[in-house]
């Protein structure tokens, strides 16, 4: 494929800079995604205002049009073919894998790290307290035996209704206002005007942050009662509180998703695997983090990273196949990885688990009939995806054993939801100060992703990804582990109940 540059850098300029300037890109037969029709609006565009040319000579023959031009912005990934031979890992000889029950206690392997900001719903810790209640799907160990760490992260606190402070109210005394306190106005940019959009920015009012306040000293209590109560003060069919073995982290900046985990991780974290949740991602069903910590240990150079699967990568595969074209997605079943410690019960995961092993939570609880349909069309059409047929190549559930075997898709997406993480990869790769791959104020998968994307670019699919190490968690059922409560719009039942009864005043 050929391309070529516009004479001059003007959206309206239509000539080539010179016959002779032609870049040669070489494309991997079918690794060239074309979209047309109806799907080329969706293409990325921008609109740009065209000033008036004096001299069409100068910025090249154009359209003759002034005012507004569109113009679409094509994207071209084509991922560097692999000359290794990618079924060389797979054929190599595996090393003895010790029993799950060989294991240590999975409190001595794993810290969970739960992240949490000032949201409306604060003082109530309801939000938390429903998040932490699903934790027993990932098994009693990783719900009442493993450390949990509640990292609470600082915001930057404004109130509109209080005006700078200057002499004599907040001044140096020569005249001069200090620099913005805490309850000085500032002015706000339209984007952070929205409550949630603010919040989710880390900028909150007076009134927010005071609310914040009483959220974490809520948030306190409920841990040290937690703590406080034994196993033997419970009864036998009560099952412990799930914030027992926790404790709150406070940061008195604001740091931002990514630099508030960073901090938990250099300061909190002393096992070799953490799990990072964030405050309204919940568990929805059986989920097996203990077995992935186990296939994480016997495979430390490939497998470092281990996401729980949600609606929107429930079908990876099929999001690759159109984002990198066909080349590409030939060569992702190569890395999939079979870890025979992920063979489990079929019971639990698989094609014959039940849409009704879905535990709903949220707003959805007033109609799971039409949850669970939608559901039900989801597996449906799992089935039917490139993502199922992973399943379908790879040994059958039914051999030998009988257990049902789960897989490990690459991904080329650092997903923020739900995840374990070998520690040491974290704070000392992807937390490197030398590679800048995570900003202050932003989630890690923003930028971190793209550079996954690049190294691929570079490197190809099997070298480029391996430094990352990252794989999605799939047991080819249909269904996704986690689920989200949206904590930027979450409100308690009394607020949601108020709101009803103003609306019918």
């Amino acid at each position: 494929m050929t391309m070529n540059k516009p004479a001059v850098r003007d959206v309206e300029c239509w000539d080539l800079a010179s016959p002779d300037a032609v870049g040669w890109v070489d494309m991997v037969p079918g690794s060239l995604t074309i979209k047309s029709g109806k799907v080329l609006r969706e293409w990325r565009g921008r609109v740009d205002a065209v000033q008036e040319v004096g001299n069409a000579n100068e910025k090249g023959n154009g359209t003759g049009a002034n005012g507004n031009g569109r113009s679409v912005v094509l994207t071209f990934r084509c991922i560097k073919e692999q000359e290794e031979d990618m079924n060389e890992a797979a054929e190599q000889a595996q090393p003895t894998i010790p029993a799950l029950d060989d294991m240590p206690p999975l409190s001595d392997l794993l810290t969970i790290v739960v992240t949490t900001s000032p949201i409306k719903s604060n003082p109530s810790t309801e939000l938390l307290e429903k998040t932490l209640a699903t934790f027993h799907h990932a098994g009693p160990e990783f719900a009442y035996e493993c450390r949990k760490v509640i990292v609470c992260d600082g915001c930057r606190v404004l109130d509109d209704e209080v005006e700078e402070q200057k002499n004599g109210g907040g001044g140096d005394g020569h005249g001069t206002a200090k620099k913005a306190e805490p309850t000085a106005k500032r002015k706000v940019s339209r984007k952070h005007s929205n409550v949630k959009q603010a919040l989710r920015s880390g900028i909150a009012t007076k009134d927010q942050a005071e609310r914040y306040e009483e959220f974490k000293a809520a948030l306190r209590k409920v841990c040290e009662g937690a703590n406080d109560m034994s196993t033997d003060d419970s009864p036998n069919d009560v099952p412990p509180s799930p914030f027992r073995n926790a404790e709150v982290v406070e940061l008195p900046t604001r740091h931002g998703y990514g630099f508030a985990l960073r901090h938990a991780l250099r300061h909190c974290v002393h096992t070799p695997y953490v799990c990072v949740i964030q405050h309204d991602r919940t568990f929805m069903r059986a989920t097996p983090m203990k077995s992935a910590v186990h296939a994480m240990m016997n495979n430390p150079d490939q497998i470092k990273y281990v996401g729980c699967s949600m609606r929107s990568n429930l079908l990876y595969r099929d999001l690759f196949l159109g984002k990198y074209g066909k080349a590409a997605h030939h060569d992702l079943p190569k890395l999939v990885l079979r870890p025979p410690e992920l063979r489990l019960d079929p019971a639990l995961y698989g094609p014959a688990v039940p849409v009704e092993r879905i535990q709903v939570y949220g707003p959805h609880v007033n109609n799971v009939d039409k949850l669970l349909k939608n559901l039900q069309a989801l597996a449906i059409t799992y089935r039917k995806s490139n993502q199922n047929r992973t399943s379908l190549e790879g040994p059958s559930g039914t051999d030998g054993d009988g257990m049902h075997q789960l897989t490990l898709t690459p991904t080329l997406f650092w997903y923020d939801n739900t995840h374990i993480v070998e520690t040491s990869h974290y704070r000392d790769f992807v937390f490197n100060e030398k590679y800048r791959m995570v900003a202050r104020g932003g989630f890690v998968e923003d930028k971190l992703s793209p550079v996954i994307t690049k190294s691929v670019e570079r490197l190809g699919l099997k070298d480029g990804h391996a430094k990352f190490g990252c794989y999605l968690l799939d047991d080819h059922s249909g269904l996704f582990f986690t689920g989200h409560l949206d904590g930027g719009a979450f409100i308690t039942p009394s607020e949601r109940g108020q709101m009803l009864s103003n609306m019918s005043k």
